[in-house]
Parts: structure tokens; sequence; C-alpha cells
């Protein structure tokens, strides 16, 4: 393994557990040099905020931009509405890595709720308010770090999260919003040296972790957060779904996600995969022929993925063939939600290949399948397969 590549796995191991992968702003207008209040301590304010937050993840963004205009003129420059303010950009810009006007003034955004943050940890250095917006920031400037190959700079920024993080597991009672860190370290803490061998001795430096706490922290954020109520249903799902392999349990999850947002059709693709999983592909054929109705070209790399296992459940295998292998044309992104879906695409046909005695066919999906996501159902089906 290359050395960049050793730094990246560390970051990873880092950044995957806590990441939400959220916070994105595009740059409009100026701010204020200092936050002047709290805004947890503002009952009214964080009911707005709330309902903002419940409208933008269902893709009703005009409304949900209305509603959180009426905390603006208090809360403009602060941490919390500039969170906020990136959730938005990121559901109305997705990807936004892929849109460089949108990306760079993300990466300006990240900077300015940092420092933000710190002026207002020293108005209210007592308050755990401030630390959640750093936190948050750092790990989401860590990750887009990462990706850009800054790996330096990434841990630097992943190391300033991680002295929040340790924070939260004393006060997540006071500010739930930390349950959702707290949940994932929990649970990746044992997850990631399991599914990764390779740095179990990484993690002797981190305390111990719990797999079913983290699960529980993450069903208490997905009640009472604010910021993390949608992210936390959402890390539920696949938690199940990719590493549990409990499918009652993630289609339960994936449900509920889907019911209190509709209209969020990266939601959907995770709940028609679920329906799928479940054996229920008649009630899965009209989420994935939506996203089939979209351009975007991640909504139709999981399109033709999840049409490939529904020709696959109806008896079609060359069907199926033909939609994993049409996903795949869409799958040209580096992002990990498309190489996710194209290592399950590619999964698929080496399974395919392998039951219609391919075997060399068989071998080279199963590799590229590996080679793009590290699915414990992906692995599995390889060693299943004899390979």
């Amino acid at each position: 393994m290359k050395p960049c590549k050793d730094i990246k796995k560390i970051i990873e191991f880092y950044l995957k557990p806590i990441f939400m992968a959220c916070i994105l702003l595009v740059a409009t207008g100026t701010f204020e040099t200092q936050a002047q209040t709290l805004i947890t301590e503002d009952k009214p304010a964080m009911d707005t905020l709330r309902k903002a937050v419940d409208l933008l993840y269902n893709f009703q963004f005009e409304k949900s931009e209305a509603t959180a205009r009426k905390i603006k003129p208090k809360y403009g420059s602060h941490p919390g509405y500039l969170l906020y303010s990136g959730l938005l950009s990121f559901w109305k810009h997705f990807p936004i890595s892929a849109k460089p006007i949108e990306y760079k003034n993300y990466i300006k955004i990240l900077n300015i709720v940092i420092s933000q943050s710190e002026n207002l940890t020293k108005k209210y250095p007592k308050s755990p308010e401030p630390d959640f917006f750093n936190l948050m920031a750092n790990l989401m400037l860590g990750r887009h770090q990462s990706e850009d190959g800054e790996y330096i700079k990434a841990v630097n920024s992943t190391r300033k999260a991680y002295g929040f993080i340790k924070k939260g597991f004393d006060i997540k009672n006071i500010y739930p919003e930390y349950y959702f860190t707290t949940g994932l370290y929990n649970y990746y803490r044992v997850a990631f040296p399991e599914n990764h061998p390779l740095y179990k001795s990484f993690t002797i430096f981190f305390p111990d972790g719990n797999k079913a706490q983290g699960i529980k922290e993450l069903e208490i954020a997905s009640q009472k957060s604010v910021f993390s109520k949608a992210e936390s249903l959402a890390f539920l799902t696949m938690i199940s779904l990719r590493d549990e392999l409990n499918i009652p349990q993630a289609l339960k999850f994936a449900t509920i996600l889907h019911e209190n947002y509709p209209l969020n059709w990266l939601f959907s693709m995770i709940y028609g995969e679920c329906l799928l999983t479940s054996k229920k592909p008649d009630l899965a054929e009209p989420i994935f022929s939506k996203l089939l109705m979209r351009t975007e070209s991640s909504a139709l790399l999981s399109g033709y993925y999840l049409k490939g296992l529904y020709e696959k459940q109806k008896g079609n295998p060359d069907a199926a063939k033909w939609a994993f292998q049409k996903g795949l044309m869409y799958g040209k992104s580096k992002d990990r939600l498309s190489k996710g879906y194209m290592g399950l695409c590619y999964n698929e046909l080496g399974k395919i290949a392998n039951d219609e005695g391919k075997k060399d066919w068989a071998k080279k999906y199963f590799g590229l399948a590996l080679d793009n996501c590290s699915y414990k159902k992906v692995k599995e089906d390889a060693e299943a397969a004899g390979f």
C-alpha cells in the first residue's frame, strides 16, 4: 500500500464514525464578527429552526428558507444558522463537490463557522453549544480535505474535532445533538476494526466503544436532536443494512425516514433497497421508477441497481444484467455514494456470472466490487463464491 493511501485510511478511520455529510454553505452576504447570543436557550428560535430543517430534508427548500428567515435578523451570523444554511446548500446542490463555485464557497464558509464558534466560546466558555458547531465544521473540513488529497490538513482538522467529541460524552444529556457523534463513535469504535483488521492495533489509542450503546444513542438523537435527526435515521438504516445485515431493522428505520421525508430522493434510494432486500419487489418498483426519471447521475446509478435487483427477483437474469451494466455507465464520480453503488452493481454481476459458470468473469466482477466498496455483504458474497 502506498504511503498516501495509508494516511488516507487513517483519516477515514477518524472521520467515518462521525461523519455527517451535510454541513455545506454557499457564501451569501456578510457576517458579523461575533454571534451575540446562544440559540439553544431560545426555544421559539429552536422550534423555528427544527421546522426549517425538517422542511429542508423533505426537499421543500423554498418553504424551509421562508421559515428560517424568521430568525435570521437575530441569528444570521450564529454558527447554528450557518449550519442550517449549510444543510440547505448541500441538498440543493448535491453533489456539491462537483460544482466548483459552490464548493469553493463552501470551504470558505466552513472556516467562518469555525471562527464564529470560537468567538461564541469566548463569550460563553461554559456552554457546549459553540463546541458542537466547531466539531461539525472541522469534521466537514477534514473530510473534504482528505478527498482533495490534502492529508496533512485533514489530519489537523480531524484532531481538533476529536477533542470536542470527547467532551460530548459528558454533556450529551444536556445537549442532545451530541448523541449523534457519541453514538457513531461508540458503534464504529468497535465495528471499524472488525471490518478493517489491518487498523485494529491503531484503535488501542482510543477509548473503548460499544455497538449496542452506539445504536441506542443514535436512536435518541433521531428523536431529540434538531440538526442530526434525519442523519441519525439514515445511519441507523445503513448500519443495519450494511454492517449488521439486520434487514428487518434496516427496513424499520428506512420506513420512518421515508415517511418523514417522502420527497427526499436520496432517502428513497435507501428505502427502495431495503424493500428489495426484504423481498418486497412490487413495493419497490414505484421507488426506482421515480429515480430513473431524474437527471442526477447518483439517482440513475442507484435506480438501475434497484431495477436490477427487481428483475433478478422476478426471475429475469438477462434484464437484471442489463440494468446493472446500465447503472455502471453513471458511476464515473469518485464520491463514496457512487462508488458504493458501483460496488453493489459489480457484486451482483459477479454473482450472476458465478451462477452461470463464468468463473473468470465472476472473479473480475467481484474484484471490481471490492475495489469500490468494503460492505460486509460484498465481502461475504465474494467469499461464498470462492473468491
